[in-house]
């Protein structure tokens, strides 16, 4: 009969000739880091541009998990208010990124915190009838099918969740000594938390909000901008993979930190290369508003809702309704931005900036 796996509580022990090749990585990682958060700082739509971040975040994340939504399905349904399954769950883990963050502002990382975001993000959505916001009381499983015997993975049973979430709380907030890089740290975090799986459901989720959460409180970034689930949706399987790996008595912890640096190091340089085609894109928008008399509250507005409706901008700039729908119709007519066929309701589409954010 396969048996539960207790992994061992932290810290690790890596040697030294280990760490040293990890601190390389780290120093790199760090290093693109810092040059994302720079760019996004000069950047004139800094603010609007982190609520789209956030939100391709969220969509990331739950496609890991299984959702069909994308980056532009959620924003057509916020803007024409229409819901589906996914695109709640989606909506769902953006409340618990939102909610983390200001949290944080007064809690430590602690189990208060965490019950918090799985509370959210299992709300309305896959999951929710069972036990939002508490840790699990029974046994569970990772596999296949509904039957313990085909499972790839049994984490440990309930009654030793204490122990184990007690030793995750006092690593994360530096209670153990463990002076290693937090972007090695927080790596060690995610896989002994998802190792741990306290949840009956909502685990990965709960796991990848607490990689931006605990980088924020370290202040390795100085807002909450930078995630990490696109690199390791696009990854998804050797993701699982290097889980599993440390799911053994011989746990291969160099191997997972370095692909979880890796996905890092390549999410940045994605988020660089967006931010510099954003950056371009509303240089060419502002020079076209002046050129055809377009108040440039309107560009500000489709940078922080590509997708929109005509009352959507009208209330959001509180100007009329004529205003808002001649200066959407000149951006329309000039071929920077697309509608639908509907009569009424029209939805508008900032094609340029969608695509950028949502590949």
């Amino acid at each position: 009969m396969i048996k539960p796996f207790y992994p061992k509580m932290l810290p690790l022990n890596l040697n030294d000739g280990d760490l040293l090749k990890l601190y390389k990585k780290a120093l790199e990682a760090n290093k693109k880091l810092t040059e994302f958060s720079v760019l996004l700082e000069r950047n004139f739509i800094s603010d609007r541009l982190m609520c789209l971040f956030a939100l391709n975040e969220s969509v990331q994340s739950t496609r890991i998990e299984g959702t069909q939504a994308t980056f532009s399905s959620v924003i057509e349904a916020q803007a024409s208010e229409k819901y589906d399954k996914d695109t709640k769950e989606v909506l769902n883990y953006l409340e618990a990124l939102n909610m983390g963050t200001e949290l944080l502002k007064s809690l430590p990382i602690s189990t208060r915190l965490i019950l918090k975001l799985h509370e959210i993000i299992l709300k309305d959505g896959r999951g929710r009838d069972r036990d939002p916001g508490a840790y699990r009381k029974t046994q569970n499983w990772i596999g296949p099918t509904s039957k313990i015997e085909d499972a790839t993975y049994i984490p440990p049973s309930a009654d030793k969740l204490v122990d184990y979430i007690s030793n995750l709380e006092k690593y994360i907030n530096d209670e153990i000594a463990d002076d290693i890089d937090p972007l090695i740290k927080i790596a060690v975090i995610h896989a002994q938390f998802e190792s741990i799986h306290p949840f009956l459901d909502g685990n990965g989720r709960v796991g990848r909000v607490l990689i931006m959460l605990y980088l924020l409180d370290k202040k390795v970034i100085s807002k909450p901008t930078f995630f990490v689930s696109e690199e390791l949706e696009r990854n998804k399987f050797k993701y699982y993979t290097m889980l599993n790996n440390l799911r053994n008595e011989e746990p291969r912890w160099k191997e997972w930190i370095e692909f979880f640096l890796d996905a890092i190091i390549k999410q940045a340089n994605k988020n660089i290369e967006k931010l510099r085609q954003i950056e371009k894109l509303f240089n060419e928008m502002k020079e076209f508003a002046n050129e055809n008399s377009i108040k440039m509250e309107f560009i500000e507005a489709i940078f922080s809702t590509p997708i929109f409706t005509i009352k959507k901008i009208e209330k959001t700039l509180n100007v009329s309704y004529t205003a808002s729908k001649n200066n959407i119709l000149k951006l329309c007519k000039s071929g920077k931005v697309f509608s639908d066929d509907k009569k009424r309701n029209k939805l508008f589409f900032f094609t340029d900036l969608i695509d950028i954010l949502g590949n």
